[in-house]
């Protein structure tokens, strides 16, 4: 069954008709809301002469003048789209560049004439004519054994280079030498010149990128490093590059995003650009560039479809049969929902424990003496382990009290206000936690009535927000960020999974947030130690959120957290995990 009807039965069921109504509603309104709030943005933000004047004078006085190489494989595009094309790359503000163009065989004898005539022109472009069809791969590879540059540029025969694009660079590079490779934000634009749809990207985000090829347009690499991995793999057609860049990253660390429109993707029928049907094949050359990719990993795994084309599931094998220590802080409250009255820690016992399909985990609730004894006798027959803490209620102490207690290799920091519904919840979390790289796992949370409260937490001016608060969960985020494994500077403490030696090398939770931020605080120890943090919506919990005790802040909690990392959020400059051009006002990954 087609999953955009499977999609409208959940809504459906869980909400009837007006839910229905009420989901294509907010799609239409979201869909035009973001069309004119881009065109209000192209106002502000388009180059005028003056930038352009001003930019030439900083060229000028550059250390560093690097050369780059444009890799252009043609193949029968119409003749205005190479034009464009090729006059886009002439236009550049930047003037080192060479623009190696290799066509594959073309039947259209247009290509021939403009081709040539454009070498003619302009000494900085190289044309090389193939004899014989070899498709997207070896037409790259020729027009790359033309280039001399430090770093080679993809350009698709019918797309348009931003004219900043290569300055962008270029200025970067003069900043940091030790780029490998650059990455920035792109659009599409249609036949008649209109631009839509902006790709506002985090920086690099690596469970994303694993996810899906995100990076994309414009991609600039270091030439050496493109041909020490051989160039481009025909076997890959139709996702090459995702292939490329997925060992070109095996090879270097030194990875920048900029956070600018710098590439005009061209949407029409044949391009990608237009949809998911255009090339299906690429999808699937997309799914073996990845399983080559954990094949050479030393954390393999399979590769799993997903109902959106292009978006793929990367599943790592566990490593052995680790112990999981789930630490539940509680004091066995009551509240009444729609089917009556719930004992919050019963019910996130009993779903861990019926519905768990990964079974080696022990389950540690920190009280403070205040648990009712009724409830206290069910939970003990459960096979808890109790430990008691007499201080006044602070969840950092209480967590650092299980934690101390714990066996597992991994730490599971979980309210008693949630509940499993996702029977491999604990293994999709392992899965990511196991690698060294990974500090925090968190997981989707879900309101009872199907809304998100969280997906991952972004640091908007020292304001801790989270992503999509409040949305319907069928909802699938900017670019699929809500369904796919994604990186956050944060993830809450309601579920969050550690090593326990990461957790003890951070010191665990800091005692002084009391209530609030200590998973803010350890999630930034972590990314400033030099760990990514992780969101994955493949495990999902209910979030009776804040049931258990009162919502809200304490007086200077959050003065508190900005204070103690003042200085590292003035050296991050921005959440690296949400786009500058994006709004503040809300993590909804909106322009206004």
């Amino acid at each position: 069954m087609n999953y955009k009807v499977q999609k409208i039965q959940r809504i459906w069921r869980r909400r009837g008709i007006l839910g229905v109504l009420n989901f294509f509603y907010q799609n239409a309104a979201s869909h035009i809301k973001n069309k004119i709030s881009y065109q209000q943005w192209l106002e502000k933000n388009t180059l005028n002469q003056q930038h352009i004047l001003i930019a030439r004078q900083q060229i000028a006085q550059w250390q560093i003048q690097p050369k780059f190489s444009i890799i252009m494989p043609v193949y029968n595009v119409e003749a205005k789209w190479l034009t464009q094309a090729i006059e886009s790359v002439r236009n550049q503000i930047y003037s080192n560049w060479e623009l190696c163009i290799a066509d594959d065989a073309s039947t259209k004898s247009h290509i021939y004439d403009i081709l040539t005539h454009y070498s003619q022109l302009d000494s900085r472009i190289k044309v090389v004519f193939r004899t014989e069809n070899g498709h997207i791969s070896a037409a790259s590879n020729s027009a790359l054994e033309l280039a001399t540059g430090d770093y080679i540029a993809l350009l698709d025969h019918d797309d348009q280079l931003a004219i900043n694009a290569l300055f962008e660079n270029a200025q970067l590079i003069n900043r940091y030498p030790e780029a490998d490779f650059i990455y920035s934000d792109e659009d599409k634009i249609d036949s008649k010149g209109k631009r839509f749809s902006p790709y506002f990207k985090p920086d690099w985000s690596p469970e994303y990128f694993y996810s899906c090829m995100y990076t994309c347009h414009l991609g600039v690499y270091r030439t050496s490093i493109v041909r020490e991995i051989g160039g481009f793999r025909s076997e890959y057609n139709g996702s090459q590059d995702y292939d490329l860049v997925l060992r070109f990253i095996e090879k270097t660390k030194n990875i920048f995003h900029i956070p600018k429109i710098l590439y005009h993707w061209r949407s029409i029928p044949a391009s990608a650009a237009s949809g998911s049907q255009a090339k299906p094949w690429a999808y699937t050359a997309g799914r073996k560039a990845l399983e080559s990719m954990l094949e050479r990993s030393i954390y393999p795994g399979h590769v799993e479809e997903t109902p959106n084309p292009g978006i793929y599931r990367v599943r790592r094998d566990i490593i052995g049969n680790p112990l999981v220590s789930i630490i539940i802080p509680s004091a066995g409250a009551t509240v009444n929902t729609a089917s009556g009255s719930l004992c919050l820690l019963e019910n996130c016992i009993r779903s861990i424990q019926q519905l768990s399909s990964y079974r080696n985990f022990e389950i540690i609730v920190v009280d403070g003496y205040d648990i009712p004894e009724e409830t206290l006798e069910k939970i003990l027959a459960l096979d808890v382990k109790l430990v008691r803490c007499a201080e006044p209620f602070n969840f950092s102490m209480r967590i650092n009290r299980g934690a101390a207690k714990a066996k597992g290799e991994f730490l599971l920091l979980l309210n008693d206000d949630t509940e499993v519904i996702t029977p491999d919840w604990l293994e999709s979390m392992l899965e990511l936690a196991q690698q060294k790289e990974i500090g925090a796992v968190g997981a989707k949370l879900l309101f009872p009535d199907g809304r998100l409260q969280h997906v991952g937490v972004m640091i908007l001016e020292g304001n801790p927000c989270h992503a999509f608060y409040g949305f319907d969960n069928e909802q699938s985020g900017y670019f699929c960020s809500n369904i796919v494994n994604r990186n956050y500077l944060a993830v809450t403490a309601a579920c969050l999974m550690m090593r326990q030696e990461v957790f003890q090398l951070l010191g665990g939770l800091d005692e002084a947030f009391p209530l609030n931020y200590n998973d803010v605080d350890l999630c930034l120890k972590a990314h400033q130690a030099g760990y990514r943090n992780v969101v994955t919506p493949y495990a999902q919990l209910i979030h009776y959120e804040s049931a258990s005790r009162q919502k809200g802040l304490k007086p200077g909690e959050w003065k508190q957290l900005n204070h103690k990392w003042k200085d590292y959020f003035e050296k991050l400059g921005t959440d690296p995990y949400y786009n500058p051009n994006l709004s503040l006002k809300a993590p909804n990954f909106e322009l206004f």
